[in-house]
């Protein structure tokens, strides 16, 4: 990992991403092969199924005018966490916040990643 900065921005940067396939070429590149992903109701592993679920979550939330944002980072060893904010593009309330637990190989791609919703959009 070149740096815990970089490795978040990349990170953040993938469910942002508007390009299909600058979205997948960026997995590649932050994911190893079999790589996994987990939220509260659905695991994805491998590039393919990873790109399915931030497809998702783009065609949900950035389509519709959100993008994410770092709210905070830090590093223990070989796991990151990245706590996360949703919020209207351009700026505004944060409407989603969100907590990545993620752990990383010794050359920082992703092993696995967990995501907590800390508060969930689609709960009211």
């Amino acid at each position: 990992m070149s740096t815990i900065a970089d490795f978040v921005e990349r990170y953040t940067a993938v469910w942002n991403e508007t390009d299909p396939r600058l979205r997948s070429k960026q997995i590649r590149e932050l994911w190893e092969p079999d790589g996994h992903y987990a939220n509260a109701s659905v695991e994805y592993r491998g590039y393919e199924r990873i790109a399915a679920a931030v497809t998702e979550a783009h065609d949900d939330f950035v389509a519709n005018g959100f993008e994410f944002t770092v709210h905070a980072y830090q590093t223990n060893h070989d796991a990151v966490r990245i706590t996360w904010h949703m919020v209207p593009a351009g700026g505004g309330e944060v409407l989603a916040v969100g907590t990545e637990f993620i752990v990383v190989n010794a050359d920082g791609a992703i092993v696995t990643d967990y995501q907590f919703m800390d508060v969930d959009p689609t709960v009211s």
